[in-house]
């Protein structure tokens, strides 16, 4: 009896609703004391929110599993001895994870805070602590749906090609394109550029690569 075997085929890309969203961001404070806002962010929803007192390495698990890390200026930043303490700690993180989403919050007067500082600079935004828990929600579910929404991760690669090839892709073609990496499951720089047909696969393959790391 002849056999034939099929490849399984995985089921095409869908876009993901919020809920979807909060199941697979995962959210990283880090702040030397508890902050009520934490257990407000998990209670809405976020279930993969947790809080460090410090930072220990740049490398430590939950920084690199983190996707969206919100960051208190005082009191962090000791462990690792930078001179600026939480500023340099919220410049390392931005420097070393650029994909990353980093907000920064203090206790202090904004307009007191060393505001051309490169680490504030680097942040991608900056709240009060005194700040309603909303405001923290709104904008975690900002960063998270552009990291997380096929949609957005559409639009931010055709934004990529416009920048770094000057020409443009339509939105059938990019999604056409990532179900192509989707099905083979190899996401690296060289497969992405070979199948968006372009030099330099780096930065489109930056953008994907998270959004396929949890597709599924």
């Amino acid at each position: 009896m002849n056999w034939k075997f099929w490849k399984t085929q995985l089921e095409p890309l869908k876009e993901r609703n919020i809920d979807e969203i909060k199941r697979i961001c995962k959210v990283l404070f880090i702040d030397d004391k508890a902050f009520p806002v934490v257990d407000i962010v998990k209670d809405a929803g976020w279930i993969n929110t947790i809080r460090i007192k410090d930072a220990n390495s740049l490398e430590q698990m939950e920084i690199r599993e983190a996707h969206i890390l919100i960051v208190d200026i005082q009191g962090v930043g000791k462990k690792l001895k930078f001179k600026d303490e939480g500023l340099g700690l919220i410049l390392a993180l931005k420097q070393k994870y650029p994909n990353k989403r980093v907000i920064v919050y203090s206790a202090e007067d904004q307009g007191k805070i060393q505001a051309f500082h490169a680490g504030i600079d680097a942040a991608d935004k900056r709240l009060s602590k005194q700040a309603d828990p909303y405001e923290f929600q709104v904008a975690i579910e900002q960063y998270a749906t552009e990291l997380f929404s096929l949609d957005q991760c559409i639009k931010r690669i055709q934004n990529q090609i416009i920048k770094e090839f000057g020409r443009t892709m339509e939105s059938e073609k990019v999604i056409a394109n990532m179900n192509t990496l989707y099905q083979k499951q190899d996401y690296s720089t060289n497969k992405v550029a070979k199948v968006f047909n372009i030099q330099n696969g780096a930065a489109i393959s930056n953008i994907i690569q998270l959004y396929f790391t949890v597709a599924g």
